[in-house]
């Protein structure tokens, strides 16, 4: 009886050998998946965890737990970040897995510019290798040349450095829109974005800007799309929640795959969340008919402010006072 008793309690202490299941993936892990669920549904994001019974998934905005029950196939994307690259005459896109904002940031940040001219400065993003920016038109307005400041990292964060007299090459002054190029730097790589799909945003979607309000250089802010086809001056904008402000002009809106999907062009002074943004496809369109758009620098009134001149106005019987802006009160 002693040696069956003894025999059971071994036998019960013995360790149970484990099933099979997914490791746990610490958080802050930089894993991106694909679940499958069938029927043409898909998630992508960030695992955060996995078990044999669930996946913890962070969808950017969003963290949800998928039951493994539920999941037909897992397939990870890291290794697309830089592959599936389609390049054309002078913008890219890309399959580019779903980020954070502070990872889209961080590798998106080096291709953001800031544009500098003698009235003011607004913000841009470099399309290609060989100097291309984009910006919005009324911040390049009557100018023929700009100076833009880049932002190549370090080890220690970011050099700035400021590449004067680049070059407006194209304008497309309905679209608020215009192409600057930069000469290329012997020592500077220049980082580039990608352009992505504006029509496949959906009211909703987190988005994030990059620039320079008020001067203030590579500030992120964050929000979502409001409305994806406002009317506003005569073309279609999103409206957006992000914070844009001025020096925030032309610069890149992103989505949470880092692709840009809009330029920031404006919005309602002294009213928060309540901002516009050009989408891509029209960046698209006005890059891929460049020579349609290009400025004709040789002409003497491109690049020349002109000051108006006084206006007369009769006020009886040979009696003329002079205005100096049209509007404001006579000077006496």
């Amino acid at each position: 009886m002693l040696l069956a008793t003894l025999t059971l309690l071994f036998s019960v202490q013995d360790p149970v050998p484990a099933a099979p299941s997914v490791p746990a993936i610490k958080p802050g892990g930089q894993n991106i998946e694909v679940l499958d669920l069938g029927n043409g549904c898909k998630l992508q994001g960030r695992v955060l965890r996995a078990t044999e019974q669930m996946v913890l998934l962070d969808l950017g905005f969003d963290v949800v737990r998928v039951p493994l029950a539920s999941v037909l196939r897992r397939e990870t994307v890291a290794g697309k970040r830089t592959g599936r690259i389609i390049r054309q005459k002078l913008w890219s896109k890309a399959e580019l897995p779903q980020l954070s904002v502070a990872e889209g940031s961080k590798m998106m940040g080096e291709a953001v510019v800031k544009v500098e001219t003698g009235g003011g400065l607004g913000s841009g993003f470099i399309t290609h290798e060989d100097g291309w920016l984009v910006t919005n038109f009324h911040v390049v307005k009557g100018e023929v040349e700009v100076d833009v400041v880049v932002y190549p990292a370090t080890n220690g964060g970011f050099e700035p450095r400021t590449i004067r007299k680049a070059k407006v090459a194209a304008i497309n002054p309905a679209m608020d829109l215009a192409l600057v190029k930069m000469e290329p730097q012997k020592d500077l790589q220049f980082k580039t974005v990608f352009l992505g799909a504006s029509d496949e945003m959906n009211v909703g979607d987190a988005v994030y800007a990059i620039g320079a309000p008020i001067g203030l250089d590579r500030t992120v802010s964050s929000g979502i799309v409001s409305v994806t086809n406002r009317t506003f001056e005569g073309r279609c904008h999103f409206q957006i929640t992000t914070p844009i402000n001025p020096g925030n002009s032309g610069g890149p809106l992103f989505n949470l795959r880092g692709e840009v999907v809009g330029v920031n062009s404006s919005g309602y002074t002294g009213m928060q969340g309540l901002n516009f943004a050009i989408p891509s496809k029209y960046v698209i369109d006005f890059l891929n008919n460049r020579d349609a758009f290009a400025l004709d620098s040789t002409r003497s009134e491109n690049g020349v402010h002109y000051l108006p001149a006084p206006r007369k106005i009769k006020l009886g019987k040979g009696r003329v006072k002079t205005l100096s802006k049209p509007g404001k009160k006579a000077l006496k």
